[in-house]
C-alpha cells in the first residue's frame, strides 16, 4: 500500500477530504514519507493535530478541489459535483484497498444487515482457523489493516453505499444482502442509490462470486460473475430455537446467517463448527437488542432501523410486540408498505415522533382500517414516557424508527443509548 501511495502522490499536490477516523488514517500514512509536493486537509471543522499541511474548513471547504492533483475522499463527504467533472483525480481508501487486495476480500453490503453479517462472517471464520481481519464501515479504516495482511489473510470488509459510490474495483467475493429505499436525501432517486450498492459486483471478474438475495439478483449485462442465490432454507437448522444459547433473534437474522453459512462452507467449515460458533457470537448493539424488562414489559432497541422493511421485520420477529415507536429524520422514503403492515398488525399502540413520524401519523390517520391506537409525540422523551404508560405487562415495546437519527441525535447509537436511559429512568 505504501508503494502505491508513493507512486500516486510523489511530487503532487494532495488533498485529504474529511478528517474523521478514515481521513486521519490517510494522513498518517501519507506523512510517513512526505513525498508529496504539498498537502492539505479539508473538513467542515478545522482539522486538529495536523502539522505541515494547509487546513481548509468552513462552508466553502470543498470549493478548491480542482487546485489539487489528487484527493482522498472520506465516505461521509458529499461532493458538490459528480466526480468526473473535476480535473483533480479523486479516489478513496476503499478504492485503493480493493485495487490491491480485492482477491483477498469478502465485501459485504446491503441496506440492512451488513454490520451483523460482517461481524458474524469474521467471527465464524476466525473461530475456525481462517486467518482474517475485519475492516470497513464497521468502524476500522482499511488503511489500518493493510500492514497486517499476509498473502493468505482474508479481509472481511463492510462496505457502505458511500464507500462504493465511486469505486472502480469489486471484491472477488461479494455479498449483497438487500436493497431498500434509503439515503434519498443524498442520491435523490432509489435508482441512483441502488447503482452505488451494485458496485459491490459490477467490477467483478467472470470467475468471482456474488452471493445475493433473489430480490437483487443481477440480470442482463449486469451479471458479470458467478451468482449464488442465498435462501434461508440453506441453513442446517430451521430456527434459532434449535440452538441452545444463541443470542441472535428474528427472521431477518436467519437470512443473515444463511449468507455467512454459504460463504463459510467454501472454507471447509462444517455444519457443527458453524452452529457452535454461532452460539458464541455476541450480536451488535442497537439491532433488535433486548435491553431489559421493566414492570413486566420487554423493551427492544432497534435504533439501527432506518427503513420501512426493518421496522416491519422487527415487529414480525417479536411475538409479544404491542407498542412500536416510529419516526426521526425525514429522508423522503416511501412508507406505503409500512402503513399497510401497521394497519393490519397485532400492535396495540403506535407512537410516532419527529418529522418523519408526523408524516407516518398523518398517513395512518387517513386509513379507516387501522387497528392500533395512534399517537404523536414531539420527541423520544415523551414517546418513551407514553409507551411506559400504555404497554401492558407481558407485552413488548420496540424502538424501530424506520428513519434516520440525524438532526435529533449524533447517530443511531446515541438514539439507542438515550432510549435505554429513558426506559430505565426512575427504576
Amino acid at each position: 500500500m505504501r508503494e502505491l501511495l508513493s507512486s500516486l502522490t510523489r511530487g503532487r499536490r494532495v488533498l485529504i477530504i474529511g478528517f474523521g477516523r478514515e481521513g486521519q488514517a490517510t494522513y498518517r500514512l501519507l506523512t510517513e514519507k512526505r513525498e508529496y509536493r504539498s498537502l492539505a486537509v479539508a473538513d467542515i471543522k478545522p482539522a486538529q493535530g495536523v502539522e505541515d499541511a494547509e487546513i481548509l474548513s468552513g462552508e466553502g471547504y470543498l470549493v478548491r478541489i480542482d487546485e489539487f492533483d489528487i484527493a482522498f475522499k472520506s465516505p461521509g463527504v458529499v461532493l458538490p459535483r459528480p466526480r468526473d467533472e473535476y480535473s483533480c483525480y479523486i479516489t478513496s481508501q476503499t478504492e485503493l484497498f480493493l485495487r490491491l487486495y480485492n482477491r483477498q476480500v469478502i465485501g459485504i453490503t446491503g441496506t440492512k444487515g451488513k454490520s451483523t453479517v460482517s461481524k458474524l462472517m469474521y467471527h465464524i471464520l476466525s473461530s475456525n482457523g481462517v486467518p482474517c481481519l475485519l475492516a470497513g464501515n464497521i468502524g476500522i479504516p482499511v488503511f489500518e489493516i493493510a500492514d497486517k495482511l499476509s498473502p493468505n489473510t482474508v479481509a472481511v470488509v463492510e462496505l457502505s453505499c458511500h464507500q462504493l459510490e465511486y469505486c472502480a474495483y469489486s471484491p472477488a467475493v461479494s455479498v449483497l444482502l438487500n436493497i431498500y429505499e434509503d439515503h434519498l436525501d443524498h442520491y435523490g432517486t432509489a435508482e441512483k442509490y441502488a447503482r452505488a450498492k451494485k458496485n459491490i459486483y459490477l467490477n467483478q471478474h467472470p470467475l468471482d462470486v456474488l452471493y445475493c438475495d433473489k430480490s437483487v439478483e443481477p440480470t442482463g449485462a449486469e451479471r458479470v460473475s458467478r451468482t449464488v442465490i442465498v435462501r434461508r432454507s440453506d441453513l442446517p437448522f430451521p430456527s434459532f430455537d434449535e440452538l441452545d444459547g444463541v443470542k441472535l433473534r428474528g427472521e431477518h437474522n436467519l437470512k443473515n446467517c444463511a449468507f455467512v453459512y454459504d460463504v463459510a462452507k467454501t472454507f471447509g467449515i462444517t455444519d457443527g463448527q458453524f452452529m457452535s460458533s454461532l452460539i458464541s457470537f455476541e450480536p451488535l448493539r442497537h439491532r433488535l437488542e433486548l435491553i431489559g424488562n421493566v414492570d413486566g414489559v420487554d423493551y427492544f432497541d432497534d435504533s439501527i432501523s432506518t427503513t420501512a422493511e426493518s421496522a416491519i421485520s422487527a415487529v414480525e420477529s417479536i411475538k409479544n410486540a404491542s407498542t412500536l415507536l416510529l419516526g426521526g429524520m425525514d429522508r423522503g422514503i416511501e412508507y406505503g408498505k409500512l402503513i399497510n403492515f401497521v394497519a393490519g398488525s397485532r400492535l396495540q399502540d403506535v407512537i410516532c415522533m419527529y418529522k418523519s413520524g408526523k408524516r407516518i401519523f398523518d398517513l395512518l390517520s387517513q386509513r379507516r382500517d387501522v387497528l392500533p391506537r395512534l399517537h404523536y409525540c414531539e420527541d423520544l422523551n415523551s414517546a418513551v414516557a407514553l409507551a411506559r404508560r400504555l404497554t401492558p405487562p407481558g407485552k413488548a415495546c420496540i424502538l424501530s424508527p424506520a428513519s434516520a437519527s440525524y438532526g435529533y441525535f449524533k447517530n443511531f447509537e446515541e438514539r439507542g443509548d438515550r432510549f435505554r436511559e429513558l426506559v430505565f429512568a426512575d427504576t
